[in-house]
């Protein structure tokens, strides 16, 4: 596994897909909506230009992931919550699932996380990334209940972490990485990558 350092990114792409069909009537138009429960998240991103050995070394990285064999964590910088480092955020409750997070650890009666923040839950290969996607209070004893995107993969065991100033979602390529090499030995790369399930 590695953890790409987020000074790398250049730019970056990131998609919610679900896996929803819609069937249209050819003589009145209506949609027939078939929700098949799938969702993944899909990354492209552009790597900074780098040089010499840094670019080689970047580079076998991308070599060593053996195409969509390998996989590895992304902490996307637009995601970052600096001033969230010194909380101690856990899962309040056994058994969750859909789209609802219960957590506790927040300030008593704040706003602890805007629609538009991140969350990730488990390590190494077991990471998953969510998206709040409703402003969250805590109530007086620091709980608050985060509504998320995507559904909750497995019930989060009590009282294991929650990623909230640095989340990160475990990828998987789904091309080759080209490396582009210049002049004065410099290296760009573009990598396409989905969500390793």
């Amino acid at each position: 596994m590695s953890e790409l350092p987020l000074t790398l990114i250049q730019s970056i792409e990131r998609r919610l897909v679900t896996a929803v069909s819609a069937q249209t009537s050819p003589f009145t138009g209506r949609q027939q909506i078939q929700d098949w429960g799938g969702e993944w998240w899909e990354v492209t991103f552009d790597v900074a230009l780098t040089k010499g050995r840094a670019g080689r070394r970047l580079s076998a990285v991308f070599t060593a992931l053996g195409g969509m064999r390998g996989w590895f964590v992304l902490r996307d910088p637009s995601m970052a919550r600096p001033d969230l480092a010194q909380k101690t955020i856990t899962v309040r409750g056994a058994g969750q699932s859909g789209n609802a997070l219960t957590t506790l650890g927040w300030d008593a009666q704040a706003l602890v996380l805007a629609a538009g923040d991140f969350v990730s839950l488990g390590t190494g290969q077991d990471m998953r990334l969510y998206q709040v996607t409703e402003d969250a209070v805590a109530d007086a004893n620091g709980a608050a209940v985060l509504r998320v995107t995507p559904r909750l993969r497995a019930a989060p065991v009590d009282l294991s972490p929650v990623e909230v100033a640095a989340p990160g979602i475990v990828l998987r390529l789904t091309a080759p990485v080209p490396t582009r090499i210049s002049r004065a030995d410099s290296f760009r790369f573009s990598v396409t990558a989905r969500e390793a399930l």
